[in-house]
């Protein structure tokens, strides 16, 4: 475990990774709570038109896009427990350097240290972050 960590950060970041977890789980519970209402709505329908059939599909999508995300979440904090159980969390998987102790309080489901998340970032050029 990172030495810049004392037990009482260690038990307060693995109570936030918990409950975060939890939030995700009821998040993805939701949105196929969602997703079973919609089909059930689809079928009902009488009137069908291109545009209705345009929005259930969008809605569709998103939905599954959402679910997706948070499974991808949900994978990070129990990648982060683990790292706390096993005593690497702290350190980047990357250079095994210490990740920067404000970084793990901003995103406790942080793997890497800054420089290397930059590294990984910019080695996917095809990911493009939305700007306004």
């Amino acid at each position: 475990m990172s030495p810049q960590l004392n037990a009482f950060q260690v038990k307060a970041i693995k109570a936030e990774l918990l409950e975060l977890l939890g939030h995700l789980r009821e998040d993805v519970g939701h949105e196929l709570e969602d997703q079973q209402g919609e089909r059930g709505h689809a079928g009902v329908r009488e009137t069908h038109d291109r545009g209705d059939e345009a929005t259930a599909d969008l809605d569709s999508t998103i939905n599954i896009t959402n679910v997706s995300r948070h499974l991808g979440e949900i994978r990070e904090c129990q990648e982060a427990l683990h790292r706390l159980e096993n005593g690497s969390f702290g350190l980047c998987i990357s250079c095994d350097e210490e990740i920067e102790l404000n970084r793990l309080k901003a995103n406790p489901v942080s793997s890497r240290c800054l420089s290397c998340q930059s590294k990984e970032e910019s080695g996917h050029p095809e990911v493009h972050y939305a700007s306004l």
